[in-house]
């Protein structure tokens, strides 16, 4: 067995393996995997079914290193972005999205244009304790988003997107993955129950197979993968790792134009891998009864928002099972200097236009704008030069 040096990315079926190799009984293998992924567990000291020498050594030969929350910035939404610092000292960003009640389908797929002006749960984020979010942020059964990073850049560099403007990272791990997402549960009182994970974050998971696949199977033991959804901007040859494993996520394609015109000026990667070969991908993507692909369109105005542009985008789609979520552009006056949201009418015709083609259609309103944690947003710094206060 190859042995990971970080405990929080071995499987159960590894921590079994190890233990054997240890001269151990296989459960208590898996006895120190349900205490790291299903309670949480920071250290071995605190696993007392272990015998006192077993939790001695593990911690010597294999400690637990989860990423520090060095930051946390709370919108009037109640969303949370949570900046996040690597045992190496790299800074990673995640975002917690709290659902909206009990049975409620956490945001990310909905169409939220009819709730513009529902109120928030958390009137003043400034009363919220740095050491923990309140636990009437969400009903404690109801269903909730954690966007997790799988890079510490992005080299995909789409034109629209924060993270890309500020270049490319490393990998993360499966266990940095997953440490990401445990610090988060812990500081806002949650336990997988009601979790649902985009992994939108920072970088291009298709990028990184060899950190997202086994973080995929740990999560899987734990949530169903119809609540796990991996955005990918179109890197076809990844496409059949991912889709060849028995169970898997949800997907989503970011398109974003209608040809590869449009498409290689807002995303240079549709110069390596043209619309073609990713609607080819598309097709061949395994599919359970009632699951869609999502084709994630982020809507710029005067760029890729024009009637015309529909009505390519529905032609392109035709006979694909997706849905489209459109996603308004967040803007940034720093990073994205002259890119600009359509008005509310383009948007709405936008829509209107795939839906007439029978394509199904939602809008997504990013959770967390006010504290830069929306779509696009995340850049894994703390400080940036660029944004200088103007006198």
């Amino acid at each position: 067995m190859t042995t990971s040096p970080d405990p929080l990315g071995l499987t159960s079926l590894e921590w079994e393996a190890l233990a054997e190799s240890w001269s151990l009984e296989r459960y208590r293998g898996r006895q120190v995997f349900d205490a790291l992924h299903r309670r949480l567990t920071r250290d071995y000291a605190s696993m007392r079914e272990l015998p006192a020498d077993l939790r001695r050594r593990l911690s010597v030969e294999l400690p637990i290193y989860r990423p520090e929350i060095v930051k946390r910035e709370v919108s009037e939404d109640g969303s949370a972005k949570y900046g996040l610092r690597l045992i190496d000292g790299a800074l990673i960003e995640a975002v917690f999205m709290p659902g909206e009640g009990e049975g409620a389908h956490v945001n990310e797929f909905e169409d939220a244009r009819a709730r513009e002006s529902a109120k928030s749960e958390v009137r003043d984020p400034k009363a919220i304790p740095e050491g923990r979010l309140r636990s009437s942020i969400t009903n404690r059964k109801s269903h909730f988003t954690v966007c997790l990073s799988s890079q510490t850049g992005c080299a995909v560099d789409c034109a629209f997107c924060v993270t890309g403007r500020l270049g490319s990272g490393r990998h993360l791990s499966a266990g940095e993955i997953l440490g990401q997402l445990y610090e988060i549960l812990t500081d806002v009182g949650r336990t997988a129950l009601g979790l649902r994970v985009v992994f939108m974050g920072m970088g291009e998971p298709f990028l990184n197979p060899d950190g997202v696949l086994p973080a995929l199977d740990i999560l899987f033991g734990m949530i169903s993968p119809r609540h796990v959804t991996v955005s990918t901007s179109g890197i076809t040859p990844a496409f059949p790792l991912f889709a060849e494993r028995p169970r898997r996520p949800n997907l989503a394609v970011s398109i974003n134009a209608p040809n590869d015109e449009k498409r290689a000026r807002l995303m240079p990667i549709s110069r390596t891998y043209p619309l073609s070969g990713v609607l080819s991908a598309m097709r061949q993507w395994p599919l359970e009864p009632r699951r869609r692909i999502t084709v994630e369109y982020v809507l710029i105005s005067g760029v890729n928002d024009a009637r015309e542009d529909a009505a390519e985008l529905a032609r392109l789609l035709a006979g694909i099972p997706v849905k489209v979520n459109v996603i308004p552009l967040n803007e940034d006056p720093v990073y994205l200097p002259g890119w600009k949201r359509p008005e509310e009418s383009v948007i709405d015709r936008f829509v209107k236009r795939l839906a007439d083609a029978r394509i199904p259609v939602t809008v997504r309103r990013s959770r967390g704008n006010d504290s830069a944690a929306g779509c696009g947003r995340l850049k894994g710094r703390l400080q940036d030069s660029r944004r200088r206060v103007r006198v």
